[in-house]
């Protein structure tokens, strides 16, 4: 098991994040690595079945966040740009695929199709959807599920913050992805699979 230690930002809104990874405040940048890789590597698994290039495609993405943190604009939801950029990362990998070779050279996993290609999705439906979601639970099951999913914390860190047991906090996750995955069953495949992803990675 590796060390659990208090990230020193925890505690920071990402616009404020986004602010100090700006001025090239490398915990800022950490936070927000350790905040979203997670989902951005399941959401890359929708493109590609490949966990190795989904991973290296999510490396790409923040060594160029990092290269470009100056542009960064505070008052845009930099989430939102996250899964875009992942997106269109491997459409434009999709194109100069094509370019490259003919279609039937191309590795199946990369073919554009209904099942990898989310172009008609808006992640901004997408994340109401999911909050919609959450907002079903308790009100302490929310609070928990949203400092563990969406804030990136660790069952200890919310333990500490609610003072709570940390075996509490492992029953009330437990308890919510319960009660999210019943509420997803009747969703269409895609759609659910995406959600899951914003969820449960």
């Amino acid at each position: 098991m590796f060390e659990i230690k208090m990230r020193p930002l925890i505690q920071h809104q990402e616009r404020e994040l986004v602010i100090l990874l700006r001025q090239g405040d490398r915990n800022a940048f950490d936070e927000l690595y350790y905040r979203y890789v997670p989902r951005l590597t399941a959401f890359s698994r929708t493109y590609i079945k490949n966990e190795e290039e989904a991973e290296e495609a999510v490396q790409e993405i923040f060594i160029k966040i990092w290269e470009k943190r100056k542009s960064l604009d505070e008052t845009k939801n930099f989430k939102s740009y996250l899964f875009q950029s992942i997106k269109n990362y491997f459409l434009n990998l999709i194109r100069n695929k094509k370019d490259a070779y003919q279609l039937s050279e191309i590795p199946e996993e990369l073919h554009p199709s209904k099942e990898n290609i989310i172009e008609d999705l808006n992640y901004k439906e997408l994340e109401e959807t999911a909050l919609g979601l959450i907002a079903s639970l308790p009100k302490v099951q929310q609070e928990v599920f949203t400092l563990s999913r969406i804030e990136g914390m660790s069952n200890l860190e919310i333990a500490t913050k609610l003072n709570l047991s940390k075996r509490t906090v492992e029953h009330h996750i437990y308890l919510s992805v319960k009660h999210l995955k019943g509420k997803l069953i009747n969703k269409e495949t895609l759609y659910r699979s995406l959600l899951i992803a914003f969820f449960f990675f």
